[in-house]
């Protein structure tokens, strides 16, 4: 995207956490890691405390990991809840055929 974009841009991004937690800095499942694209310094930031990250530190790879850390547990969940609904009646039931 360089030719759209002035050189020295500051671009941020929201970068989602796992959960919205209410203490801050403590479970780990947030973690972002970073990298400085002139230094090449490595540092983590925690994405519960700080969502508003600059999008050219981003490693995007490990964003991607752990967004999809809790992919299984929230597919059951999902399920669980729709088995809950129809069970109450406030969702038709599931015809297999």
């Amino acid at each position: 995207m360089a030719p759209y974009l002035k050189h020295g841009h500051k671009a941020i991004a929201s970068i989602n956490s796992p959960m919205q937690c209410m203490m801050k800095e403590i479970c780990a499942q947030c973690l972002q890691q970073h990298k400085d694209p002139i230094t090449g310094e490595e540092t983590v930031v925690f994405s519960c405390f700080n969502q508003d990250q600059q999008m050219d530190h981003v490693d995007f790879a490990n964003l991607r990991t752990r967004l999809s850390q809790n992919g299984v547990q929230e597919k059951l969940t999902k399920q669980w809840i729709d088995r809950c609904l129809r069970q109450i009646g406030a969702r038709d039931e599931l015809v297999v055929s």
